[in-house]
């Protein structure tokens, strides 16, 4: 008689645990469902925000050419100035030998 009341209170228990489990994943799927829309609006917004980032990256590639460029003129400036100097010690020394 108890071994017969605990198999059916065992069952009973399995039923409402695989009740419980059903509807917990009802309730999964539907938070997945709202997961993906999430995931879908932020991928769209990382993509709008890609645009921006290429454009950002071009300017600074832009700003960066320009700065070598006067850096460059720069430079050969100041060595054609100092580079004189050199040759004309170089041609005294020579002068004297």
């Amino acid at each position: 008689m108890l071994e017969d009341a605990l198999v059916v209170l065992l069952y009973i228990a399995l039923i409402v645990f695989i009740i419980a489990l059903i509807v917990l994943c009802i309730k999964l799927i539907g938070t997945l469902g709202r997961v993906d829309r999430l995931v879908e609006n932020l991928t769209r917004k990382a993509e709008s925000l890609d645009q921006i980032f290429e454009m950002i990256d071009y300017t600074t590639n832009k700003f960066g050419r320009i700065g070598e460029t006067i850096i460059s003129y720069l430079t050969g400036s100041v060595k054609k100035v100092f580079g004189r100097k050199r040759r004309k010690e170089r041609e005294e020394f020579n002068y004297y030998e």
